[in-house]
Order: structure tokens, then C-alpha cells, then sequence
């Protein structure tokens, strides 16, 4: 069944704050081991509103190429939300979500009012699909400069993705953007300059997106500097993805932070966009990025927004467990964390026998404690 994703709007203007509560195939670890390797394919596609080169809306299209490509998680620009005709005022994102099974989150660059009274709000911008549960989602404000206005000048607006993914119990913070497309690199510049200071807290990173840039420009150079380039990484040949029908620039990419490995890139033909999407298997080590109570308490409060537990007072017992586990973390006390997180085992045991929460919360949530264990053993 498809849950609806949950958008938190804080009162700074622009800026949304996310849990997203699309719960699908979640992943099971069982098998895994730190220091074990896993490799997740990840894509940028520049959907055009849904709109192929033909100059018709199909957004089966869109789904097909997304399917066929085999992405697992999957950074989206040019998304319409009940924009306008052009798209049939639909709700695309949620539409692409249903229609792959996949999560989803929605990052609107311009939020509109409504053509009528009572209408949805209409929305552009950037999204995520994952089919890895997605824990925490942010729309971070860069300089734009808006198409909106008449009269525009640079300033901070949102439409800058930042997705935290459970991925095998690993935190992948998945970034999507789309930079300014006019000839003067000035507001790209000071896109990028904001970008990196709001990456720069977290490792195991990918930053994927429609850069508006040819890999020669200045202005993309500092990303250059700080990350991977996929497609440069792994092929010599120009990597042309724009326009779809005759490819004559590369202005998609897929960025990778130091310690992940690209092992492939592959540019996806289709018609369904004006762009190409661009497609990546990406390596990284299990325990690389430290998985640790904290997050067991993030997945706790994903499986709570996505109705996973019958009880309130059972989530507060696992986070207090958790609490403490965190304590002996900070102190470095091996023993205590393995000890205390055995009890956490337990108390889930106890739960899930008594019908407060979910099997499959109960799996995932019991396979990432097996894995903690094993980390500090």
C-alpha cells in the first residue's frame, strides 16, 4: 500500500524540513558483515516535466526508462507538482513513486499559489526516488535567481535536496541539484560555493544533478576538487547527455565523496526527456560512515511515521534503551554497548511477541542491532 510522504514546513521561508514515510521494500542485512562491500546504483535524469522529445507529456515513459535503467536510488530535476498544463496539473513524484514502488521526496524550487481556490499549491523542483527507506529529507536554500520575476536578482532560495538513506543500515546522504542555466557562471558559482558548505558535514556522499556546465567550466571546479566524477572516472569519451536527440554537451553528473569506488557509469538512451539519464554503480564499505544507536533511533522514528508500531510506550522504551547505548558509545565502552544492546534485542523480541510492532519493522530493526553488535565486537 502506498503511504503518503509527510512534508514538515518550518517558518523560515523556503526552506522544508522531511521524514519521509513511503515505506517500501525496506532492507534486510542479515547477511552482512562490517567491512563488507555493497554497491548501489545511482542515477540523475533531468525529466522535463515529463515531456519527451516529441513534444508529448508521458510520464509512463519517464517510469519505464527510470525501471529499465535499474536505479535503485535516483536524483530527479524539472519535476512538476499540480504545476500547470503542460504536466495535467498532476502530482508527477508521487506518480513516479507509485509506479516504480519506490520512496520519494519532493524538494520544490518554486511554490506557487494555487490557479483556483481550493486547488493544490503549484510546485517545481527537484526530488529523490529511493528504494531504500529514506530517514530524514531537507530543502536547503542556495542563491537563485528566480524565472519568476521580472526583475530578479540573486538571493537565497530552496530546491537544494539532502537526503539521509538507510542503505544496508549505512547513512548515504544523497544530494540533487539543478544550477542556474544562463551563460554568466556568476550564479552557478555561488550555488556551488553553498552547496559545498551544506555538504560539508557528512561523509559517504553523492551529489547528482543537472549542473547547466560542461565539465570544462570554471565555476564547477571547486566539485571537482572535493568529489568524483563518475563518468570521468570511468570512461574517456566525452559522455554527452544533452539534448537527448542529439547529444552534444555533458551538463549531468554523479558525484561521489573519497572512499566510495565508482565501478561503472553508463549514459541510459531514451526519448522520454530533452535529457539523458546518467547511471552509476557505486561501492562503499559497511561501517565506513559509523552506524551507531543514533541511527537505530532514526530508523525507530521512520517505522513511527510510517505506522509501524501500535504503541507510543514502546517507542519510548527502545529509544531510552538506545540513550543509554549512546552513552557508552561516547565512552568507548565496548562491552556495555554490546551488553546493553543485547537487552535491546531482547525488549524488541518481547514486542514484536506481543503484537506492538510490526514483523517487518521487527526484522530490520533486529538485523541493524546483530550488525551494531558485531561492529563493537
Amino acid at each position: 500500500m502506498v503511504l503518503a510522504i509527510l512534508l514538515l514546513f518550518s517558518s523560515l521561508p523556503g526552506t522544508v524540513s522531511a521524514k519521509d514515510v513511503n515505506k517500501r521494500d525496506a532492507d534486510n542485512r542479515e547477511d552482512f558483515e562490517p567491512g563488507d562491500e555493497v554497491t548501489v546504483k545511482v542515477a540523475t535524469y533531468n525529466t522535463h516535466a515529463g515531456i519527451g522529445v516529441d513534444g508529448r507529456y508521458d510520464l509512463d515513459r519517464i517510469a519505464d526508462t527510470i525501471r529499465e535503467s535499474g536505479a535503485e536510488i535516483i536524483g530527479l530535476q524539472e519535476v512538476d507538482v499540480h504545476w500547470g498544463g503542460r504536466s495535467q496539473y498532476e502530482n508527477e513524484i508521487k506518480i513516479l513513486a507509485d509506479k516504480l514502488n519506490m520512496n520519494y521526496f519532493f524538494a520544490p524550487i518554486y511554490n506557487l499559489d494555487p490557479p483556483s481556490e481550493g486547488s493544490p499549491r503549484r510546485q517545481y523542483g527537484v526530488a529523490v526516488l529511493s528504494k531504500y527507506p529514506i530517514l530524514n529529507a531537507e530543502n536547503h536554500n542556495i542563491a537563485r535567481l528566480s524565472t519568476q520575476d521580472p526583475n530578479p536578482s540573486p538571493r537565497p532560495a530552496p530546491g537544494f535536496l539532502e537526503a539521509q538513506i538507510h542503505v544496508l543500515g549505512e547513512e548515504v546522504w544523497f544530494y540533487v541539484t539543478h544550477l542556474d542555466y544562463r551563460p554568466d557562471p556568476t550564479v552557478r558559482e555561488m550555488q556551488i560555493e553553498d552547496m559545498l558548505e551544506i555538504m560539508s558535514g557528512h561523509s559517504n556522499s553523492l551529489l547528482v544533478g543537472d549542473m547547466n556546465a560542461s565539465p570544462d567550466s570554471p565555476e564547477l571546479d571547486p566539485l571537482f576538487q572535493q568529489f568524483g566524477d563518475a563518468w570521468a572516472m570511468t570512461h574517456e569519451n566525452p559522455g554527452y547527455t544533452y539534448p537527448s536527440h542529439s547529444p552534444i554537451k555533458r551538463i549531468d553528473y554523479l558525484f561521489t565523496t573519497p572512499g566510495m569506488e565508482v565501478e561503472s557509469a553508463h549514459i541510459f538512451q531514451s526519448k522520454a526527456s530533452d535529457h539523458l539519464p546518467v547511471t552509476s554503480d557505486v561501492t562503499f564499505e559497511l561501517g565506513s560512515h559509523p552506524f551507531d544507536a543514533a541511527g537505530l533511533s532514526s530508523l525507530i522514528d521512520y517505522f513511527k511515521e510510517a505506522g509501524e508500531f501500535a504503541s507510543d510506550d514502546a517507542i519510548r522504551a527502545l529509544k531510552l534503551h538506545l540513550a543509554v547505548v549512546s552513552q557508552y558509545e561516547e565512552k568507548e565502552q565496548g562491552e556495555k554497548v554490546i551488553e546493553h544492546m543485547k537487552g535491546f534485542k531482547v525488549l524488541l523480541d518481547h514486542q514484536e511477541e506481543s503484537g506492538l510492532l510490526s514483523g517487518e519493522a521487527y526484522e530490520i530493526l533486529r538485523n541493524d542491532a546483530d550488525y551494531l553488535i558485531r561492529g563493537w565486537q
